[in-house]
């Protein structure tokens, strides 16, 4: 009886595709770093100005802002999706889940960078009819939404990534 073994070139291509992988996922990663943390600081009007809704000034910095939560959500996805054929070997549920957990922080964090734009748009057409102190409280509420996102999406969620991905990488001895 003759055992099939895999030619050096399949070896070869196997270990290659592996590294690609690895890489992409890697870089994905930092592109989540990279996105989230200049985030905080281009977000800050929005997010401690009280009255920044009936204020003066520009929303390029929101809005940049804001197009970097949707990288960072688009790149947490995309960790997932590449890492899931190499982490699906040692358990799919778990490569499931971990798939999972990052769609649902990207969604989380879509639904802040959405309240966010909600406020922007507000300040930028205003309301006919309606007093200073009512669109306070408006934008207040959309600020209260984005926290709250922040606490579930980004606070919550890659303790469980983390936790689903260590054990499958700590599964398959990486």
């Amino acid at each position: 009886m003759t055992t099939a073994t895999p030619s050096r070139s399949a070896r070869n291509f196997a270990t290659d595709t592996a590294r690609t992988t690895a890489l992409v996922a890697g870089v994905l990663y930092l592109v989540t770093f990279v996105s989230s943390i200049p985030t905080a600081f281009l977000l800050d009007p929005v997010l401690t100005d009280v009255g920044y809704i009936v204020g003066g000034g520009t929303d390029t910095r929101i809005t940049w802002g804001t197009l970097l939560d949707i990288i960072n959500a688009l790149a947490c996805i995309g960790t997932a999706v590449v890492l899931y054929p190499l982490v699906k070997r040692q358990s799919e549920r778990l490569a499931l889940g971990f798939v999972t957990t990052r769609v649902f922080e990207a969604a989380v964090i879509a639904v802040g960078v959405v309240s966010l734009l909600a406020v922007v748009t507000l300040r930028q057409e205003g309301t006919l009819g309606v007093d200073d102190s009512t669109l306070v409280v408006a934008g207040r509420a959309l600020v209260a939404v984005r926290d709250w996102t922040v606490v579930f999406g980004p606070g919550l969620m890659p303790a469980l990534n983390a936790l689903l991905l260590g054990t499958l990488m700590y599964r398959s001895r990486l």
